[in-house]
C-alpha cells in the first residue's frame, strides 16, 4: 500500500513540477488573421463562454485596435483616487482582475465602494489569485462580505486543491488541477465597458504609502472592448456564470480613438505574445530604449538589451536600489558590467521598491504586469498593452522616466569576490527566480 501511495505521490509531483516549471513557447505574435478585434469582442466572448473552457483557453491573439486616451499615473496616492472615482461613476458593471487585493486600508476602501455600487444595482465580478489575495485566509471576511452582497467572485487556486465555481463555496473539484502553480498575476479593471485600468499595482497599502513605486495606466477607446472580452473569458474559464447575451457589457465607445494599441498576454502552456512582442521591440529599437522593471533576470532579454546598446540605442534601465527580492537583484547585477560596457545606463531608484513594468522603445510603449523573469515571461498569467504613439511615449518620459531618473543614482558593477560569486550563483538560478 505504501508503495502505491509513493508511486502516486511521485507521479503527482512530476506532473505538477512539469506544469509549474516548464517553459513552452508557441508562435503568438504578431496577431494574424482571426485575431479578436474590437468589433468582434462580444461575439468572441459569447462563443468562448459556451465552450466549457479552462482558464488557459484565453491564450488567443487580440488584433491591433485603437485607444482614445492613454494616461500613466505613477504612485498609488495618485492613481487609487482616480480608479475609485471611475468606479464611483459606474452605472452598469465593475469588473476587477487582481493578483493582490489585501485587507488593509486601500483594500477596505475598495470593498466598501463596491458594496455601495451594488446597492445601486451595479454588477460586480471579480477574479482573484489565491496566492496574492489570500481569500481563504486573512481576507476571507472581506471577500465573503462582497460575495454575500451579490459580487460574483472566482479564484485562481495557485495552490491545491483547485476548485472551480463561485467563491466562497467552490462547488466543483477540478480533477485536472490546472490552476496549480500558475499564478494569475494580472491587474485589470474594466468599468462600464468604457474605461480600463492596467498596470503593476495590487490593491495593497504599500502601493499607496510609497513603499512600492508603481504606475497604473488609464485607457479608453475601442481596445476596452477587447479588455472586457478578456476579463469575461477569464471569469468563465474559472466556471463563473455569465448571461447568454453579453451585449450590455460591450457598449459603443464614446470615442473609439486613433492611437494604435493591442493587448499582449502570457498564458501558461505557451501563448506568450507579451514575451515575443517585447523581444521584437528591443531588437528593432533605433534611438531609445527605456525599461523599468523590478525583476530583470531573463538572460536572453538582457543580452538583447546589450546588443541594442552596442548598436547605438540610448538605453536607460530603472531598477530599485534595494528591492523586495534580493535574489533577483543579485542575478541582474551579474550583468551590470556588460550592460554598462555596451553603453547602457542603469539607474537605481532610492527608498522604494520599483514595481512598475514599462518599456519605451522609440515611439512604442508597453505597460502592464510583465516582469522580465521566467515566471512572468512564460509561466504566469500576465497582461500588457502595446501602443504606438510619439505623444504617449513623451507622456511616459514626462511623468515617469524623467522624474524617476532625476531621483536615482547611477548603478555600478558590484565589487569584491564575494559579491561577484553571489551574483553569479543567483544568475545561474534565473530559471527558477
Amino acid at each position: 500500500m505504501l508503495a502505491v501511495v509513493g508511486i502516486l505521490f511521485a507521479a503527482f509531483f512530476f506532473l505538477v513540477s512539469r506544469q509549474v516549471l516548464a517553459i513552452v513557447q508557441k508562435p503568438s505574435w504578431p496577431p494574424g488573421r482571426g485575431a479578436i478585434t474590437a468589433a468582434g469582442a462580444q461575439v468572441a466572448a459569447q462563443k468562448f463562454a459556451r465552450s466549457n473552457p479552462k482558464p488557459a483557453d484565453v491564450g488567443m491573439p487580440f488584433a491591433w485596435s485603437t485607444a482614445a486616451t492613454i494616461e500613466p499615473w505613477p504612485e498609488g496616492k495618485s492613481f487609487f483616487p482616480k480608479i475609485f472615482a471611475d468606479i464611483r461613476s459606474a452605472k452598469s458593471s465593475v469588473h476587477i482582475l487582481m493578483f493582490g487585493w489585501r485587507e488593509g486600508d486601500v483594500g477596505t476602501q475598495l470593498t466598501n465602494l463596491l458594496l455601495e455600487k451594488m446597492k445601486e444595482g451595479v454588477e460586480v465580478r471579480i477574479i482573484l489569485d489565491a496566492a496574492g489575495s489570500k481569500p481563504y485566509g486573512p481576507t476571507k471576511p472581506m471577500f465573503t462580505k462582497l460575495a454575500d452582497a451579490g459580487a460574483q467572485i472566482v479564484v485562481n487556486d495557485t495552490f491545491p486543491p483547485d476548485e472551480d465555481g463561485l467563491y466562497p463555496d467552490h462547488t466543483s473539484f477540478d480533477w485536472t488541477q490546472d490552476d496549480v502553480g500558475r499564478a494569475d498575476h494580472r491587474k485589470l479593471y474594466v468599468v462600464d465597458g468604457k474605461v480600463a485600468w492596467i498596470g503593476g499595482a495590487g490593491v495593497e497599502d504599500h502601493f499607496e504609502n510609497g513603499k512600492f513605486h508603481d504606475v497604473m495606466v488609464r485607457v479608453t477607446g475601442n481596445v476596452v472592448r477587447q479588455a472586457q472580452a478578456l476579463f469575461l473569458m477569464s471569469f468563465r474559464g474559472h466556471d463563473g456564470p455569465l448571461p447568454t447575451d453579453l451585449s450590455k457589457y460591450f457598449p459603443a465607445q464614446p470615442d473609439p480613438g486613433t492611437i494604435p494599441i493591442a493587448i499582449l498576454q502570457t498564458v501558461p502552456g505557451g501563448f506568450v505574445s507579451a514575451d515575443q512582442a517585447i523581444r521584437g521591440l528591443i531588437d528593432h529599437a533605433h534611438t531609445r530604449l527605456d525599461i523599468m522593471n523590478p525583476y530583470f533576470t531573463d538572460t536572453d532579454m538582457i543580452e538583447r538589451v546589450v546588443a541594442a546598446a552596442k548598436r547605438g540605442v540610448k538605453v536607460r534601465i530603472v531598477v530599485s536600489k534595494s528591492s523586495n527580492n534580493p535574489q533577483a537583484d543579485a542575478a541582474f547585477k551579474r550583468h551590470y558590467a556588460a550592460l554598462i560596457a555596451a553603453g547602457a545606463q542603469i539607474w537605481e531608484y532610492p527608498n522604494a521598491v520599483v514595481h512598475a513594468k514599462l518599456i519605451v522603445a522609440d515611439d512604442t510603449v508597453v505597460f502592464g504586469t510583465v516582469n522580465f523573469d521566467a515566471w512572468a515571461l512564460y509561466r504566469n498569467y500576465e497582461i500588457a498593452m502595446i501602443a504606438r504613439s510619439p505623444e504617449t511615449a513623451s507622456l511616459f518620459e514626462e511623468r515617469v522616466f524623467g522624474p524617476d531618473i532625476a531621483k536615482s543614482t547611477a548603478g555600478t558593477p558590484p565589487g569584491g569576490l564575494g559579491a561577484k560569486l553571489k551574483d553569479w550563483f543567483w544568475d545561474r538560478l534565473a530559471y527558477f527566480l
